[in-house]
């Protein structure tokens, strides 16, 4: 048995996955166990539940895969700090980019005294950041043959990579060197809005929509395609010398566009149109880069990976004018992801006589019992139902109007809720758009929801949308049918589409069936089970204090249904 751990951690979004003989078995951000956003330490709980979950001790993991090429990073760090060192904070920062560097060297020693002596027996693989990023696209998306597109912040020094790849092989066409970023562009972006950078990037991609690309000239010579396949940042427009938390746009820039906004700032036209112009400019260095890679590799298909493949109109606008067949973005393209792509990359490597089999969903995390829901509900003194048709009681429900979350199965791999920790509404219901953001999500009035559709009824309501599982591609909404799921259609028009099939999610789908039988949409708005700054739900207890917590009408985790007009004094 080929039983190989892959693990990333020690900058942001730690995540451990776990392949055994060539399937993944399990994958689960360390976030949802610590309650602590984009998490990037050690990840324990991460690793303890994906060995658990397959009944396995440490002593039967044979290789553990790791994200990163620590050397690498000293020495892309020690070159490259001639451009920051003596500037304010640059030694920190320098300290810290080495300090980090020490951890990653040390992930056999950090590994030995959580788990013991046993997992010293595994072989250690340090994996290119990039490849790593790769791997795990191309693995996901079933493809005999892909071009691969990995964008980021920085890998090791490395902030793009394009390549070819089939099931025998891995060809590099080109890679972009820090500090021309891609990623860390976006996250100055964001910052000057006001938003956390590497953190609030989606943010950005919903406000660009009420925007006009007023500044779309500037944004376009601070970052553009070299027209080699490499990205090229103007550094003398934005500062990116020091990383996301220090970079800056320069002062000619901002007497152009204004000043940085304050986070407690109205959000004014200005800074919707510089959203807009910055989401342009990279859309369009996307664009040209993914035309580059097509007419180099000939490829037919195309895999987009690394952070900034979490764009999600980004990749729409990929998958209508790349000129591919069909373009794949990883539904875990951040750096979690890069944990599974670790140890796909070492599969490969040690076991090529054994096939990679194609996970067929993001459902990978934690699930719990019909008896430890059940003990929870009893404990907590918490009146519930047990309905004989719990599938049509939600229609129902949602039908009426009522805000209802589902808790089922098992948690899904990546930042999207994917009908497993999920907060369902009628999408019919222009309103209900600022029910949600402002009593149950307590966020930003501009935040977008996304639609759940019946996979075989998606292209009635979503032009060009045939399969979008992952939730990480927008569509225009038709015409004919935006006044009938104004909630779930965002300003420009579009949607961030997630296709239900009855394979991946019975019960789901069933729901989706239901309610399109009351209402004739096979639609419902869908959204994360979680608050403004907190991680998705992971466990039955945390779905519960979240629904009492905010304007949840009803919490269903089947067979069980708790309903707040059923329990007085709430």
């Amino acid at each position: 048995m080929g039983v190989i751990l892959g693990l990333n951690c020690y900058k942001h979004d730690a995540a451990a996955s776990l392949l055994v003989d060539g399937r993944l078995m399990a994958a689960v951000e360390e976030e949802r166990f610590r309650r602590q956003k984009h998490y990037g330490d050690y990840p324990e709980r991460a690793v303890e539940y994906a060995l658990e979950s397959c009944g396995l001790d440490p002593a039967d993991v044979d290789h553990v895969a790791y994200y990163m090429r620590p050397r690498l990073v000293v020495a892309a760090n020690l070159a490259h700090s001639r451009r920051y060192l003596f500037s304010k904070g640059g030694l920190l920062f320098l300290l810290g980019q080495l300090n980090a560097a020490r951890k990653m060297a040390a992930i056999p020693r950090r590994m030995g005294e959580h788990l013991g002596e046993g997992i010293l027996s595994a072989d250690f693989h340090f994996v290119d950041h990039h490849r790593a990023h790769a791997e795990a696209g191309f693995y996901c998306s079933g493809y005999d043959s892909a071009a691969v597109l990995s964008m980021d912040g920085v890998g090791e020094r490395d902030t793009s990579l394009l390549a070819s790849m089939d099931r025998e092989g891995f060809r590099e066409v080109v890679r972009s060197r820090f500090p021309h970023s891609p990623g860390i562009y976006y996250s100055t972006l964001t910052k000057h809005l006001g938003f956390r950078p590497d953190n609030d990037e989606y943010k950005v991609m919903g406000l660009s929509s009420y925007g006009q690309p007023e500044f779309a000239d500037l944004f376009r010579r601070m970052i553009h395609h070299d027209g080699r396949g490499g990205i090229k940042v103007d550094t003398g427009l934005v500062d990116l010398a020091r990383g996301v938390q220090h970079a800056f746009f320069d002062s000619s820039v901002t007497d152009v566009i204004g000043p940085p906004r304050a986070q407690d700032q109205p959000i004014e036209d200005r800074h919707q149109n510089v959203a807009s112009s910055g989401q342009l400019a990279l859309e369009e260095l996307a664009l040209e880069i993914a035309r580059f890679l097509k007419e180099r590799t000939r490829q037919r298909n195309l895999v987009v990976t690394g952070g900034v493949g979490l764009n999600c109109v980004m990749n729409g606008m990929l998958e209508r004018e790349a000129g591919y067949d069909e373009v794949y973005p990883l539904p875990a393209s951040h750096d979690s992801g890069t944990s599974l792509g670790a140890a796909v990359y070492v599969h490969r490597k040690v076991f090529p006589e054994v096939p990679l089999v194609t996970p067929s969903h993001m459902y990978l995390g934690p699930e719990y019992t019909e008896g430890r829901i059940s003990k929870l509900l009893e404990t907590a003194k918490i009146p519930c139902s047990r309905p004989e048709d719990l599938a049509e009681t939600m229609a129902r429900l949602l039908d009426e109007g009522r805000i209802v979350a589902l808790f089922q199965g098992r948690m899904e791999f990546g930042p999207r809720a994917l009908g497993n920790r999920s907060i369902l509404a009628d999408p019919r219901r222009a309103e209900m758009k600022d029910v949600l953001n402002s009593l149950v999500k307590h966020r930003e009035e501009f935040r977008p929801f996304a639609p759940s559709c019946l996979r075989e009824r998606a292209a009635e309501y979503f032009e060009g949308c045939q399969s979008s599982p992952y939730m990480i591609k927008t569509y225009p909404v038709r015409p004919g049918k935006r006044k009938v799921i104004p909630a779930v259609t965002h300003v420009d028009g579009t949607a961030r589409v997630q296709t239900v099939s009855r394979d991946s999610n019975p019960f789901y789908h069933e729901l989706i069936e239901r309610f399109a039988s009351r209402s004739e949409v096979p639609v419902v708005l869908n959204t994360s089970f979680n608050v403004r700054r907190e991680p998705i739900v992971n466990t039955p207890s945390e779905a519960v204090r979240c629904f009492f917590a905010t304007g949840i009408d009803a919490l269903a985790m089947p067979p069980f249904l708790v309903e707040k007009a059923g329990i007085s004094g709430t």
